[in-house]
Order: C-alpha cells, then sequence, then structure tokens
C-alpha cells in the first residue's frame, strides 16, 4: 500500500495490547485511589492489582503522581464536557423560563450517562471526586482546570434563574452542594448509623433529588439569613 492510496494503516496489534493494558492500569489505580486514597496507594499496589510486574508500570507512567494525573483525566472531561452540554441545552429549551431546581438538574443529571450508573468504574470515580476535593489532595489543579468552566457557567444560569440572589450568595450555594455531591457521590453516609434508620445505603436518584432540593431552598432563603 503507498501513500497515494488514500488508505489508512490498520492499527499495529502491539498498539492495541498497550491502550488495553493502559485502560486496566488506569481502571486498577482509580478503584485503590478511591478505596485507600492516593496516599496509602503505590506503584507495586497498582500492579499487583492488574496482575502484572511493577516495572513494567514505568514503561506506562513516570511515577505515582503521573499515574494519578492520568487518572483524573480519564474521566473528568467527559463529566465537564457534558455537563456544559446539558447546561447550555437547557438554557435554550427554557429560554426566559428558568428555574433553580431546572438548573441544577441540567448540571446534576448530566454525569453519569445513565447507561453507565451502574458501571463500577464510574462508582469509583465518584468515590475518587470525594477523596480529591479535600484539601491538598493533590489534584486540585487538575479538577480547577476542567471544571472551572462548568461552575462558571452554573452560576451563570443560576443568576438567570434567581436574579435577586447576588453573586456571593449563589457562590455558597455552589460550594456547599460541591461539598454533598462529592459525599453523596462516594455513597458516604454521614448522619451517625444511630440516626439513619435505614438510610446509610441509599440510590443515588433519591439522594440527588434531594440535594437539589436543599440547594435550591438554600439559595432562595440562605441570602436573607445573610443580610440580617
Amino acid at each position: 500500500m503507498t501513500k497515494s492510496d488514500g488508505r489508512a494503516l490498520p492499527p499495529h496489534p502491539m498498539a492495541k495490547q498497550h491502550n488495553a493494558t493502559m485502560d486496566r492500569i488506569l481502571d486498577a489505580a482509580e478503584e485503590l485511589f478511591s478505596q485507600r486514597g492516593v496516599e496509602q496507594v503505590m506503584l507495586k499496589d497498582v500492579a499487583e492489582h492488574v496482575g502484572v510486574h511493577s516495572s513494567l508500570l514505568r514503561y506506562y507512567v513516570r511515577d505515582k503522581q503521573d499515574l494519578f494525573e492520568a487518572v483524573l483525566t480519564q474521566r473528568t472531561p467527559i463529566t465537564s464536557a457534558r455537563r456544559l452540554a446539558a447546561l447550555t441545552r437547557y438554557e435554550q429549551e427554557q429560554a426566559g423560563k428558568l428555574t433553580v431546581e431546572g438548573v441544577l438538574h441540567a448540571y446534576l443529571d448530566a454525569a453519569p450517562d445513565p447507561r453507565l450508573r451502574d458501571d463500577r468504574g464510574w462508582r469509583h470515580f465518584g468515590e475518587l471526586g470525594a477523596r480529591v476535593t479535600a484539601p491538598l489532595a493533590g489534584g486540585e489543579g487538575l479538577i480547577d482546570m476542567h471544571f472551572d468552566p462548568v461552575m462558571l457557567r452554573l452560576i451563570q444560569l443560576l443568576k438567570k434563574a434567581q436574579p435577586a440572589c447576588k453573586t456571593e450568595d449563589i457562590l455558597w450555594s455552589c460550594h456547599f452542594m460541591s461539598g454533598a455531591l462529592a459525599i453523596t457521590l462516594a455513597g458516604v453516609w454521614r448522619a451517625g448509623t444511630k440516626t439513619s434508620k435505614g438510610c446509610a445505603v441509599y440510590d443515588l436518584s433519591v439522594a440527588k433529588e434531594r440535594l437539589i432540593g436543599f440547594v435550591a431552598a438554600g439559595l432562595r432563603y440562605g441570602h436573607k439569613i445573610a443580610t440580617v
């Protein structure tokens, strides 16, 4: 085959094998990071989880920080792009009729895709997100790079839906929502086992509805408290 044929060369079998191995490494690291925390996971732990020699990981990643960043960029851009698209679509479909609940639904419903909600990888991603939001977790820069445009868009639409709110009030609401969302996606119940009465294991879709109602109420009435 020559270049003049205009046909692409088939992918090399070794390239497919390389990509498949990298996917396994990323999935294993994501699972271990989400369960133990980044500080408690070594490269040899990831290699053991994948079933390869630890020296092989050096062929794919430089060090643990490099692996951690690769894990974060595996799904974060997908989530951000989906949320941006959902917010834009909602604004176009509900032009002039935006509601706080509608904006929050557009933001929260966008990720993960309904077909992937039972996927272990996306669950681990949610659990890892809860850890990454902690101070000095090490992934703040990457998370900010991908999520800042989404958060700015969310704030813009919430301001349109609730013009009486000051930007400061909206920022605080988004701040509180981000923390609550991280814990909710991680599937962690924080109210205490003695008071949970069956809520310790919850359906994420139900939890999301409660979160939307909670944030919407806080956004509408929280600014009144701040001015007292």
